[in-house]
């Protein structure tokens, strides 16, 4: 992705272009998780045109802009999806590589993939995440270099997000839907220099992936417990708070090894109440522990593997059944700053969970 990043910052910065000159920026549903990932995400934007009453926006301007992710598995509707797109007005920019597609003329630009992608499992994944966050921060970087704010989520989690992503709505009491123009009207932000918000990212992505590595002996001794859970045909839960998994796997549930749920923060109501004794719980968390709900999960003899990006608190003890797995992305989840500006950019989370969770499956002999 290094190798690429030239690439990439001009992709994001061709994005910039066409809602600088006045374009509406979408997510088309040919891949569905792409739609939750990069909508209504903390360090995302808030202006996405979701359409009106009568249906989801279909691109109408010359600069409208399509962000999308390219399915690894094409069905009828994806096929629908992306034909619909094709044919209207909208500048499309890809998350994928111009392989995945027989006529890839109407894409503007390909984030591309690396060379092993569809050969190991969660390469294609992590790709996706990386690539697609690094060309959206370089697209709010080129809107700065514009002279425009584009309006950011502040993430739920935080004191005083809710009241001030409401303020940014253009609301009356004439009709709905009210719209959240793309840019701040009357906010000036220094611009960010290109490869900026890119290179911060990486550099912390790296700065996590090395923090997981060093816990080689707790990824061994989680996998450990995952193969014997299995052997034992044991139920393996699995929750990753946030917005991609498990649709990013674009599989089948039989084909899963684990058994996926919800995504909810609440540990005790995310995980099955059938679970009991030998079975195995992960859980990449995104709020604060509750040491409550950990114990009662232990106390029903679990497994269970757990981290939480506030950390693992001094009164949760150890337990023979407890595995903490330090992953500290930023709680807020935005994870580049913009000086001047009042909240991060680029969410973490969905990365960091994407190398935790693979890395636990490469130790289930």
């Amino acid at each position: 992705m290094r190798v690429d990043l030239p690439q990439l910052v001009s992709m994001g910065s061709k994005m910039a272009e066409h809602l600088l000159a006045g374009g509406e920026i979408f997510v088309p549903p040919v891949s569905k998780w792409w739609v939750s990932e990069f909508s209504s995400r903390a360090g995302g934007l808030m202006g996405i045109n979701w359409g009106d009453h009568s249906g989801p926006y279909e691109a109408a301007l010359p600069h409208d802009v399509a962000y999308v992710t390219l399915p690894s598995r094409w069905n009828d509707e994806a096929e629908m999806e992306w034909k619909k797109l094709a044919s209207g007005p909208a500048k499309i920019f890809a998350i994928g590589d111009a392989s995945q597609l027989e006529d890839g003329s109407r894409v503007e630009a390909f984030t591309g993939l690396g060379v092993a992608w569809d050969k190991v499992e969660g390469i294609r994944q992590f790709e996706q995440l990386v690539r697609g966050w690094i060309v959206a921060g370089e697209m709010i970087a080129g809107c700065t270099r514009g002279g425009k704010m584009p309006h950011i989520w502040m993430s739920v989690w935080l004191e005083g997000a809710l009241v001030r992503n409401a303020s940014f709505h253009q609301h009356d009491n004439l009709r709905e839907p009210w719209k959240l123009p793309v840019f701040h009207e009357r906010i000036y932000i220094p611009p960010l220099a290109e490869g900026y918000a890119a290179g911060e990212f990486l550099k912390e992505l790296e700065r996590i992936h090395g923090l997981l590595i060093q816990q080689d002996a707790k990824l061994v001794k989680a996998g450990q417990w995952l193969a014997e859970a299995k052997k034992n045909k044991r139920h393996i839960s699995m929750v990753a708070v946030g917005h991609s998994y498990p649709e990013i796997l674009e599989m089948p549930e039989s084909e899963c090894p684990v058994r996926w749920c919800k995504s909810v923060s609440h540990v005790r109501r995310a995980h099955p109440v059938d679970l009991r004794s030998g079975d195995v719980a992960i859980h990449f968390g995104y709020s604060p522990v509750d040491v409550g709900d950990v114990q009662g999960l232990l106390d029903r003899g679990i497994k269970f593997i757990y981290s939480s990006p506030y950390g693992r608190p001094a009164m949760l003890r150890d337990h023979e059944n407890l595995l903490w797995l330090d992953l500290p992305w930023r709680p807020g989840d935005a994870t580049v700053d913009v000086p001047g500006y009042s909240v991060r950019i680029l969410p973490m989370s969905s990365s960091a969970h994407t190398m935790a969770y693979f890395a636990l499956l490469a130790q289930m002999k």
